[in-house]
């Protein structure tokens, strides 16, 4: 049985459950922004755009990286989340709620397109020049040498650029405190407020608590199970860029 936020706290029970697919869901949001986007641009700096081009559009676009995460937060929490709202119930999803795991998902999948576009982009430039010539002397042109040949050969490093975006997502937690909330529902619709594991353990851990508490004790099991998803993630994809830097380098 699930437990509104004052239960669990008079109880001691808390779920896992709902916070992880908070987690999921709002991280799956994020990539579906980040990978397209970051991919797109990181073939455009690394394969068409031209030096001086690049040399200006690639430094813009790593500016990205180095806004705090909390002016992300503010900018979703004061406009895209009642955007999303205003929008929903505009066309009737009165369910929609002032703080979502799309807007969220939105903003954290702007943040870290740089970190995907770089990623892929240092592994699209590192593919064999000899790939891109032998592909256009057979009289491939130069979109289906991309797409055939140097997207091919760059898929390692690009699959594993995008599994520590993955982890990055993951591990973020401003974004989704200020456009997202605090409320740990288990649901599906991307329009109602959620919560992640990384919000949660913040939530937890604030005031004095004993060491021995079953909040304390809650935090550091979700800190255990966050450290063992990005972990793993984090292995995957070190073991995929070291195949792919073994048969390039």
């Amino acid at each position: 049985m699930a437990l509104r936020e004052d239960q669990q706290g008079a109880s001691g029970a808390f779920g896992f459950i709902p916070l992880f697919v908070g987690t999921l869901m709002i991280s799956a949001i994020a990539m579906c922004i980040a990978a397209p986007v970051g991919l797109m641009s990181a073939i455009y700096l690394a394969e068409y755009a031209s030096p001086k081009v690049r040399s200006v559009a690639k430094p813009i676009l790593e500016v990205l990286a180095g806004i705090p995460t909390v002016v992300y937060g503010f900018f979703a929490a004061l406009v895209v989340a009642p955007m999303i709202r205003d929008t929903a119930h505009a066309v009737g999803l009165t369910s929609a709620s002032s703080e979502s795991a799309l807007a969220a998902g939105l903003i954290m999948g702007i943040m870290i397109i740089p970190f995907v576009s770089s990623l892929s982009d240092d592994v699209i430039t590192a593919v064999p020049q000899s790939l891109r010539d032998g592909s256009l002397s057979l009289g491939a042109t130069e979109s289906e040498t991309i797409r055939n040949v140097v997207l091919l050969a760059a898929l390692p490093g690009i699959v594993g650029g995008l599994l520590l975006a993955v982890s990055r997502a993951i591990g973020e937690t401003m974004i989704v405190v200020m456009a997202a909330g605090l409320s740990a529902n288990l649901t599906a619709n991307p329009l109602e407020s959620v919560t992640t594991i990384t919000v949660q353990i913040v939530t937890l851990l604030v005031g004095d608590q004993e060491f021995d508490s079953p909040k304390t004790l809650a935090a550091f099991a979700l800190g255990l199970s966050l450290f063992v998803v990005t972990l793993v993630l984090n292995f995957v994809a070190l073991r995929i860029v070291k195949k792919y830097r073994e048969q390039y380098d």
